[in-house]
């Protein structure tokens, strides 16, 4: 879990929703249940790599990894449905969205509020980067803890 990411596929976020451990919002998770209750985390659109369609090599060594949409767009990739082209080369892919943790202190708070951010890096408490990083890790394991007690 590099980084706090963490992949989460749309059959499994289909699962969570239909068995209301989780509520989704403005691009985000929200946690329902036992621990980690009410921590949101950003969701952004995300596939990852399962096979060369036809079981040709992979060039491009993207097999068994998560790309965003953002980060295929960048790539010159195209996403089509359950497959992505780039170059000569389609990827079958199972679709599903990247999850960074990163609670919204803004609702605890009752301070400010705004949008979920994705992608962040910086401590968001605007302290020192250690805070920041020790956040970041609770908040990752608060979603690991999530995922080990919910998963199928």
């Amino acid at each position: 879990m590099s980084g706090g990411l963490l992949f989460v596929s749309q059959s499994l976020l289909d699962a969570w929703l239909e068995h209301e451990r989780v509520e989704v919002s403005g691009g985000a998770v929200t946690l329902r249940g036992r621990e980690g209750e009410g921590r949101r985390y950003s969701l952004d659109p995300a596939v990852r790599f399962l096979r060369v369609a036809g079981g040709g090599e992979d060039p491009h060594r993207l097999l068994a990894r998560v790309k965003t949409s953002a980060q295929l767009r960048a790539m010159g990739a195209e996403a089509m449905g359950g497959s992505v082209v780039l170059g000569d080369v389609a990827y079958e892919v199972e679709e599903g969205y990247l999850a960074e943790a990163a609670a919204i202190r803004a609702a605890s708070e009752g301070a400010r509020t705004g949008p979920v951010r994705t992608g962040a890096t910086a401590p968001q408490d605007g302290g020192e980067a250690g805070s920041g990083q020790d956040e970041r890790r609770r908040e990752a394991d608060a979603l690991a803890r999530f995922l080990l007690d919910n998963l199928p």
